[in-house]
C-alpha cells in the first residue's frame, strides 16, 4: 500500500501579485491580492485569450480594480464566461464589473447568487437582535459584541454591484468550454452551493476552496442559520468529490498552488476534521461556551481580526457532535453550554 502522503507541487514559477502566468496550454494562473492575512486569491482563465472563460474575479477594491485594468491594457483578452465558485468576496467581488465591462452573463450556482444579494442588502442595515443574541450565546464580550456591530454590513463594500440576472450553474450540469466539457460538481459546507469544475478528459479540477493544498476552508455556523451542520455537510462533500475526481488530476485551487495528489489532501482534510471532533468531544467532559474550545480546533491565535469566523468553526463542530449524539446544549444565564453525552 502507498503510504506517501506527500502532495506534487508541479510548477515552480508562481505569478506574482496583479499578474498572469501561461501554465498549460490555455491555462492562466492569475493571481489577485488580498488586504488580509491570506493574502491572495488565484484566478483562473480557461481558453485562447480572444475567447477565454474566467473562473473566480477577486476582491473589489482599488489594488484589483487597477491589477484588472493593466492586465486588460497589455492583453487581448476578451472573455465569452465568467463562472464564480461561490460567493465570498474575494471569488465575486469583481463579476459585477467584469460583467458590465465585457457585455456578458455570470454563471454561478443559485445558492451562491442570491446569499450573496442577501447579505449585500445588509449593507447600511441595523443589526438583528437575533445576530447579538447569538454571539451573546456563544461568549463573547460586550466589547466584542460592540466591535461586530460596528462592522456588520461590510460585506456589500467588498463585492461590485451583481448583475439583475445570472446564468444558474447546478450539480451534474456538463458545459463545454475551451474544447472541453466540464461537470459541476457542488460542495457544501463552506458556502452554501459551492460549485467546482472538473474535466475528467484533461484530469482537471478547478477547486474553488473545495480542495486547498496547505489550509483548510472555514466551515462555520452563522446567525442566519444557528441550529446548522456545516460541518457533516463539508465531510460529505470531500468524500463525494473524492469518488468523481481522479487521483492523478491536476488541482487548480483558489489559494496556495496547483497541485497533484487530490485524494491524499481530501482524506488529510477529512483526518483533520475527525481528530478535531474527538478532541473536542474529550474537551467537554467539563461543560464548555463555544469560546472556550478554540484551544483544541486552531494552531493559530484568535484575536479581534478572526474571532467570529473561530467562532463559527467552534459551532460547527459543537453541532455536528450534537447531531452525532456525541453532546447536548444547555443555557445558563443566556449563556451556552456544551457537555458530553
Amino acid at each position: 500500500m502507498n503510504t506517501d502522503t506527500r502532495l506534487v507541487f508541479p510548477y515552480e514559477d508562481v505569478p506574482k501579485n496583479g499578474t498572469m502566468l501561461e501554465i498549460e496550454n490555455n491555462v492562466r494562473w492569475i493571481r489577485m491580492p488580498l488586504p488580509m492575512s491570506l493574502n491572495h486569491i488565484n484566478l483562473w482563465l480557461i481558453g485562447e485569450l480572444n475567447q477565454s472563460t474566467l473562473i473566480d474575479t477577486g476582491m473589489y477594491y482599488e489594488d484589483v480594480k487597477n491589477a484588472w485594468n493593466d492586465i486588460l491594457g497589455e492583453s487581448d483578452i476578451k472573455l465569452e464566461n465568467i463562472i464564480v465558485t461561490h460567493m465570498h468576496p474575494d471569488h465575486i467581488g469583481m463579476a459585477g464589473w467584469l460583467s458590465r465591462h465585457f457585455q456578458i452573463p455570470l454563471s454561478m450556482s443559485r445558492g451562491e447568487y442570491y446569499q450573496c444579494r442577501v447579505l449585500a442588502s445588509d449593507t447600511g442595515d441595523r443589526v438583528p437582535e437575533e445576530a447579538i443574541n447569538f454571539y451573546k450565546n456563544a461568549g463573547l464580550t460586550d466589547n466584542q459584541i460592540d466591535a461586530y456591530v460596528k462592522r456588520f454590513g461590510f460585506f456589500g463594500s467588498m463585492i461590485s454591484t451583481l448583475p439583475d440576472s445570472y446564468k444558474r450553474l447546478k450539480n451534474g450540469d456538463s458545459i463545454s468550454f475551451a474544447n472541453t466539457d466540464w461537470s459541476i460538481i457542488d460542495g457544501y459546507g463552506h458556502s452554501p452551493e459551492h460549485i467546482c469544475l472538473y474535466s475528467n478528459e484533461k484530469k482537471l479540477l478547478i477547486a474553488g476552496d473545495q480542495l486547498l493544498p496547505t489550509i483548510t476552508s472555514n466551515v462555520g455556523v452563522f446567525p442566519t442559520e444557528p441550529y446548522a451542520n456545516p460541518l457533516e455537510d463539508w465531510l460529505d462533500s470531500c468524500k463525494k468529490l473524492k469518488d468523481i475526481v481522479s487521483e492523478d488530476a491536476l488541482v487548480l485551487p483558489s489559494h496556495g498552488r496547483p497541485f497533484l495528489g487530490a485524494h491524499k489532501r481530501l482524506d488529510a482534510i477529512i483526518n483533520h476534521h475527525e481528530t478535531a471532533l474527538t478532541k473536542l468531544h474529550n474537551l467537554l467532559a467539563e461543560p464548555m461556551r463555544s469560546v472556550d474550545t478554540f484551544e483544541v480546533l486552531f494552531k493559530r491565535e484568535i484575536d479581534d481580526t478572526n474571532l467570529l469566523m473561530a467562532t463559527g468553526e467552534s459551532l460547527a463542530h459543537l453541532n455536528c457532535l450534537i447531531e452525532r449524539g456525541l453532546a447536548k446544549k444547555y443555557f445558563k444565564k443566556n449563556v451556552a453550554y456544551y457537555e458530553q453525552v
